[in-house]
This record gives C-alpha cells, structure tokens and sequence, in this order.
C-alpha cells in the first residue's frame, strides 16, 4: 500500500500539466499545452516530462514554443527541439533547438540562432539570451544588423538596455550607405547613437566610384579607430595612424576625417605625400572635392619637398615657412602660398641640363605652376635672394642647400602597409 501511495505521488508532480504546486513562485515554468506528454523518473532520482506537439510553456512574461520537449523537473530545465521560438516581451529568439533554464531565466539556442529586438537583430550559430539581465552572447558566425551598420565576428555580446554590442574576433563593421567597412578585433558599437569604435589591429576601408568611373579607394589604419555616423559623419584615427587614398598617403598620431564634407585633419607630427610632394607641419588640414585633393593648408613649421627632375633624383624643390597654402587641380599643384618667414629652395635647368640652384627668402612667397613645375615666384617684404652656380652645387653636394627642417622620409605607406596580402 506504501508503495503504491509513492507511484500515485510520482505520477502527480511529472503529469500534472499546470505546475499546480508552485504555481505562486516566480520561478515555475508552466506547461500551457503539448499534444502528448507522458512522465517517469531517471534512474538517478530526476523527475521529466516529455512533451510532444504544440508545446507552449511560460514563466512570468516568457514564453516557449517548439515541437518536443524533455522537461527536467529536479533542475526546472527544458530542452528544446524543433521551431524554438522564446518571446519576452518584443524580444524574439529562435533556433533549430535549445535550452530553457528557468531558474537562471536563460535560454540557449542552437543552429540558425536569431534573436530579433525591436532595434537590432542577431543571428548566429549558437547563443544564449539572459532574460531579465536583457543581455545576449552569441557565438561563431555572429552577424547583428541595424538600421545603418551590419557587424560580423566570432563572438559577440549584445546588451539590450544600452543598445551595445561589444563584438571580438575577426570583427568586421560595415556601412553599406557610405561604403565604409571597418575590420578589427575588438568593437564597440552603439546602435543608437551610430557610434563605433574598433581596436585591436584597427583597419578601415572606403570606395568611392569618381566622376569619370575610376575607383577610389580610402585606406586607414592605426591603433583605436573611432566611427561616428550621426550628423557629423567622421572618422578618428589615434596613434599610429596610417592614410592612403590613390595618389595621396599620410602619416601621423592623430586624424579626424570628415566624410561629408571631404575634409582631412592630421595633428601629431603628420606628414603628407602628394604624387612627388612631401608635406610636413605641425598641423595639416586637407580638402578634397569628389575624392580629388583640392586643397592642403599647413601651420607651424610648414615644410614642402618636391623632386626637382627625376633625371636628378637627389635634387629637391623645398619650401618653408609659418604657413603653407598648396592648391592642386587634376592632381598637379596649381599654386603655393607661403606666409612668415618664408624661404624657397628651387633647382635650376637649362633644357635637361642642370643650372644651380637659388634660394629666395620674404616675409610672403607666392608661386604657380605648369604641369607641376614652377612657373612664376612673387615675394614680397624683406626679400632676399642668393644663386649658386652648378659648379658649386656639384663640388658642394646638393645636402649642404637644403633648408632648415629638410628630412626626406621614405616610409610612404602603401595599400599594402595598411592591408598587407595574406601568405
């Protein structure tokens, strides 16, 4: 009779579908319906149901779908098989199958895993939703997608109260409207404010197709690289930062792109190359029109070198003073504009041949040019000037002309540098 009082008492706590018991605690997962279920006891103690077509459970303001299920009562877990689909609120995840923990209100889901809020949406192959942390980790072949950017990594953490994905491994963040991808490490992306910001190995790229159908193409790397996609639409670049954009590369510590506008700004020892022109300055503010540098203001400490003749490698063209104005069209210097203390280094040609050097000093030096050479110099205020013959140049050497500042420097970075081709 003892024992048939405990089988009665077994079969009440497996078979009862209503969770009649515990119905009061916030932790009971309630079965609300299954097509057929039946209930025993595993060999080690552990009550389960096993639950089959249509089956719905809730707990609190979460609720189950899915076709099977094996119901863990000791544990108070289910798993999960077949058209999973969990709702909290408007938060929706679905997988091939999964697990329901319901005293850590978690979920885990795998195979073409989707978690879709109402602002972003995850897919993955395997993740788990923290229902009332309101936070999500997926994991292999994540992609998030939201109203302007889409995210792809190995690893991805997705919090639901701050918008916020922190992402890692082989990330890639890409724009489509702008054409801008970013790939990294490490990303922090807030979908709400547009904001990203990628380290760990940081590169970006943009192209652009220009007016005559040539590509453009915009290449970036540095040490933290930050994206604001709001009304602003830049790009910060900090430490180590390498540029490369067709005929125009850069270096510097620090750089702020401006999309929209077609605006450059490099602080921290920056330093340009122009097809044969190399720029330095303490700061160097670049504007181009449709992808073509139209413009390049200098200050403090404003140095431009130029090859004078390719037939005279070690001969170069240098400009100096507190602010440099250089304007370009169709990718030639048009025109320099030197202000305080301005000098002027040009070599001189008689044909091919070499013709000495002379050197101009004033406190303003205007120049324009044909087909990227001098063509006409107006100094202005304190002028002062000097020739030296070529015989002097050639017994001398070219280096004992040089300008104050002059350094030529031979690590112009390439496409190459800022995305080197995989051995």
């Amino acid at each position: 009779m003892k024992n048939l009082s405990t089988t009665y008492l077994v079969l009440v706590l497996v078979l009862v579908p209503y969770g009649f018991f515990y119905a009061q605690h916030d932790q009971t997962v309630v079965l609300q319906n299954a097509d057929v279920f039946s209930g025993r006891r595993l060999p080690n103690g552990e009550d389960v149901r096993e639950l089959e077509g249509n089956v719905r459970f809730k707990q609190g303001n979460v609720y189950v779908w899915c076709d099977k299920a094996i119901q863990f009562l000791n544990r108070n877990e289910i798993e999960l098989l077949g058209n999973v689909k969990i709702v909290r609120d408007t938060v929706t995840l679905t997988s091939r199958k999964g697990r329901y923990y319901g005293n850590q209100r978690k979920a885990d889901g795998e195979g073409n895993v989707r978690l879709k809020t109402p602002h972003v949406t995850l897919y993955a192959d395997f993740g788990t939703y923290y229902v009332d942390e309101k936070r999500a980790f997926f994991q292999r072949n994540v992609r998030v997608v939201d109203s302007t950017t889409t995210i792809f990594s190995e690893q991805l953490t997705y919090y639901e109260k701050e918008r916020k994905s922190v992402a890692m491994l082989n990330v890639k963040i890409v724009n489509v409207a702008n054409n801008v991808t970013m790939w990294g490490n490490y990303l922090e992306h807030y979908d709400s404010t547009h904001y990203s910001k990628m380290m760990e190995q940081p590169r970006l790229m943009q192209i652009d197709t220009t007016d005559d159908g040539e590509i453009d193409t915009l290449a970036v790397k540095s040490v933290v690289m930050e994206s604001y996609d709001d009304s602003t639409k830049r790009l910060i670049a900090t430490d180590s930062v390498a540029i490369v954009r067709g005929a125009m590369a850069a270096r510097c510590g620090l750089v702020h792109y401006y999309r929209a506008d077609e605006k450059i700004h490099l602080f921290q020892s920056p330093i340009v190359w122009y097809e044969e022109n190399q720029v330095t300055g303490d700061t160097i503010y670049l504007m181009l029109k449709d992808n073509k540098l139209q413009t390049a203001i200098v200050r403090s400490r404003a140095f431009v070198a130029s090859q004078s003749d390719s037939s005279f490698p070690d001969r170069y063209n240098q400009l100096t003073g507190r602010t440099i104005t250089l304007k370009f069209r169709n990718n030639k210097l048009q025109e320099t504009f030197v202000e305080r203390n301005a000098i002027s280094l040009y070599f001189l040609y008689n044909d091919s041949a070499a013709n000495g050097v002379n050197k101009t000093s004033g406190d303003y030096i205007f120049m324009k040019f044909k087909e990227g050479k001098p063509e006409t110099i107006t100094i202005s205020k304190g002028i002062e000037g000097s020739y030296y013959p070529e015989n002097l140049v050639e017994r001398n050497g070219t280096s004992a002309y040089n300008l104050d500042g002059f350094l030529l420097r031979t690590d112009r970075p390439t496409l190459a540098t800022v995305f080197p081709k995989k051995q």
